[in-house]
């Protein structure tokens, strides 16, 4: 293998300053993957039966973003085996697979034969956040199945991936609590929310709005309005799926019938980090002013361009897309197009509705 082997020590030092720094894993996980032998290791972390988060060494981060982009982690064994096993170290493909049922599985059959891989090891190790940290390694096709020997070298990593598991758990937590209290500072009531609407941090705004908010068991939270709950709870279910919309925004109503915005935004996107996948950070907005708000504010909210924003403002304003584009000298064609892009990133299917969706944000203070 290219390279050289680095020492057990430095392994573990670096180990600890990846969970402070994400971005060091790939190198990390590489020199782990030299003491034995393989051309890189993964690290993954599940949750709700689905993974949320990745780092890989880079000779296997092409083969990675491949097999998420299949079904075939629903369809494979591997995982569910492994996790069943409750085993406080790494086991090999053999042991919890026959030969034939390794021949078969799709990890193998389907992805490993795909990328001239064979033989693998992994270890599931339980996270206090609800998390499953897997670490997986597999290796080329030509060469030999792991020994006892790579078992032992890999087993003496568990422990630190485990501490530092936790480690970057809990700073994430830190991380969570501060955003939603950085939102409360300019006055939005916020909570992060995982995909089974169990809520991580929330700001005190949010816990005042009892008329739209119930807190359920569990640390669970759900909107009164039952529309807008359903709602909530498919946009909280698709966080995994990489192809749902970034953001998704609609209207709630209080039992009273005051209305608010929600508006839900994945914490992570396409690039995502080991412990920040599968969360939401949700804002709920009661509608208090018609009205409209800052350009910029709509900008910075919903991603827009310049020109978006503009267009976004003068809608709330009750301009008409004729009066747009003869005020902005561009055509009718033109301010079509990018209501249609205000929509997507809105989340709304119809103009009244990102409208009204607009209209309903507070005028906030831009600093």
């Amino acid at each position: 293998m290219n390279g050289c082997v680095v020492d057990r020590d430095t392994i573990i030092q670096g180990i600890y300053e990846a969970a402070a720094i994400p971005e060091l894993w790939p190198v990390v996980l590489e020199q782990m993957g030299r003491t034995v032998n393989t051309p890189g290791v993964v690290l993954l972390t599940r949750r709700s039966d689905a993974w949320t988060g990745h780092a890989v060494a880079k000779p296997v981060e092409e083969a990675l973003l491949a097999y998420l982009g299949t079904d075939i982690a629903q369809r494979s064994e591997s995982t569910r085996r492994l996790i069943a096993a409750d085993h406080a170290g790494f086991l090999r493909n053999d042991d919890v697979f026959s030969r034939q049922e390794w021949e078969l599985d799709p990890l193998r059959n389907e992805w490993g034969r795909q990328w001239g891989l064979n033989s693998a090891a992994a270890t599931a190790i339980s996270v206090p956040s609800g998390d499953f940290l897997v670490c997986h390694l597999q290796r080329r096709e030509q060469d030999p199945s792991f020994d006892a020997a790579d078992i032992a070298a890999l087993d003496s990593f568990r422990p630190h991936l485990a501490r530092a598991g936790l480690l970057a758990a809990r700073w994430r937590l830190q991380r969570l609590r501060a955003a939603t209290e950085a939102l409360a500072l300019i006055g939005l009531p916020a909570a992060v929310l995982d995909r089974d609407g169990r809520t991580l941090a929330a700001n005190s705004l949010i816990e005042t709005l009892t008329e739209h908010v119930h807190w359920l068991p569990r640390d669970r939270m759900a909107l009164a309005d039952q529309h807008a709950d359903r709602l909530l709870q498919q946009v909280l279910a698709r966080l995994f799926d990489p192809q749902a919309s970034p953001v998704q925004s609609f209207a709630s109503r209080a039992a009273a019938g005051d209305a608010a915005v929600v508006h839900v935004v994945p914490t992570a996107g396409q690039a995502r980090d080991v412990f920040d996948g599968g969360l939401a950070v949700l804002v709920l907005t009661p509608v208090t002013t018609p009205e409209a708000p800052d350009a910029s504010l709509i900008r910075a909210l919903f991603d827009l361009s310049a020109g978006e924003a503009r267009v976004a403002r003068s809608l709330t304003q009750g301009q008409t897309i004729n009066r747009i584009a003869a005020d902005s000298g561009v055509s009718r064609e033109t301010v079509r197009t990018q209501v249609k892009a205000i929509m997507t990133k809105t989340g709304t299917s119809r103009q009244a509705e990102m409208t009204a969706l607009l209209a309903g944000l507070r005028k906030l203070p831009l600093r």
